[in-house]
């Protein structure tokens, strides 16, 4: 009974800790406080997230060809201050900041399908580059597997008809 009621402490100070930093990174966004470099962090970044429609999507593909803004979309930009629990919760909650349910239901992994492809696209490539910054041993396999269950149930979070389990 002891055991228990300690455990239930340690898990509920463990969360206030999450909840804490989690707080500390929003803040530290808010500052621009990074260590990427000198540059000044979101001067004109033309990237509003979350993204909430395919021409903004597109739009954003277009501005991340650039090196500087899929540095500043890793660093700083929301993607690597989203932190969470474990690999697979921060994966969630990227994807969650950088889109719309309603945009996420046009997009599958490979594009099978009427849907486009998420594999190939350059926030991807962003997200995992964000992801690896929080842990060094996530694999694509790991990343791949969160975004696929993530994009799946999309359209119920969405609103459509849940899943039959």
């Amino acid at each position: 009974m002891r055991t228990t009621k300690m455990l239930t402490e340690l898990c509920m100070e463990v969360k206030q800790i999450s909840r804490d930093i989690n707080f500390i990174k929003t803040e530290l966004a808010k500052l621009n406080i990074h260590g990427a470099g000198p540059e000044s962090q979101e001067d004109n970044f033309p990237i509003m997230l979350p993204l909430t429609n395919e021409e903004k999507f597109d739009e954003t593909e277009a501005a991340l060809r650039e090196e500087a803004a899929r540095r500043k979309m890793v660093s700083y930009y929301r993607l690597a201050l989203v932190g969470g629990t474990n690999s697979e919760n921060m994966i969630r909650r990227m994807l969650s900041a950088a889109m719309t349910n309603s945009l996420a239901c046009i997009f599958n992994w490979v594009g099978k399908g009427e849907k486009r492809a998420f594999k190939d696209t350059l926030i991807k490539d962003c997200m995992f580059a964000a992801a690896r910054q929080f842990d060094r041993r996530l694999t694509e396999l790991t990343f791949r597997v969160g975004v696929q269950k993530w994009l799946r149930y999309a359209p119920e979070r969405n609103g459509g008809v849940p899943r039959k389990k």
